[in-house]
């Protein structure tokens, strides 16, 4: 599974204050711990003093992003942006393969 760098935005205070209260009750029902097939959460960042945050996480495919991430979009106008990454253990076997 390919490792991604996942940032939000709200637009508006608003429509960020709607969607914390989503959260709160999606965390404390037990849904935030049901992903799909193919994706793996790692870590939640939130930024709320200016309405961003992160998510570090694991995923099969784009698509299976836009499965976790569309309903957010959908409900709460949430900008959402999906940056591949690695970690720095492949980043210097990489490097050195290059240098090879």
């Amino acid at each position: 599974m390919q490792l991604y760098l996942v940032s939000w935005k709200f637009d508006s205070s608003e429509e960020q204050s709607f969607a914390l209260d989503a959260l709160v009750e999606y965390v404390d029902s037990g849904k935030a711990n049901e992903t799909p097939d193919g994706y793996e959460r790692i870590a939640w960042v939130h930024s709320p003093q200016d309405g961003t945050g992160i998510v570090l996480c694991k995923a099969s495919s784009a698509a299976v992003l836009y499965k976790v991430f569309g309903p957010w979009r959908e409900k709460f106008g949430m900008v959402w942006e999906y940056k591949p990454g690695i970690t720095t253990e492949e980043l210097i076997e990489l490097q050195k393969e290059l240098n090879n």
